[in-house]
């Protein structure tokens, strides 16, 4: 049960992102800015320090897939940008677990 509210966490927090995306472009001048927040990968961070690496990397993969084929600008980019991304947080909390300091940079 609690993989389906991981799941649907994630799809919530999914759509949130891209309707922020969405919402708040501003422009400067001639330059148009868009501030994209990226949830869907705090999340994934987030459960792999606190729940699980290989449940990260299952979310991370479907998320991946899902975000590459609802985007599409270029496949595969966010699937292993997620994978990777959580990849190097397990690594850097097996090493710094002991330092908050070193953990939250």
């Amino acid at each position: 049960m609690r993989a389906l509210y991981y799941f649907l966490i994630g799809i919530v927090l999914f759509y949130i992102d891209t309707v922020i995306g969405l919402v708040i472009p501003m422009q400067i001048g001639d330059k148009d800015i868009v501030f994209v927040p990226h949830l869907m990968l705090m999340y994934l961070l987030l459960i792999c320090v606190y729940r699980s690496f290989g449940v990260a990397m299952i979310l991370a993969a479907v998320f991946g897939i899902v975000t590459d084929l609802y985007f599409g600008s270029f496949y595969g980019l966010y699937l292993f940008g997620f994978i990777l991304f959580v990849v190097i947080m397990d690594f850097f909390f097996k090493t710094f677990y002991r330092d908050n300091t070193m953990l939250f940079i």
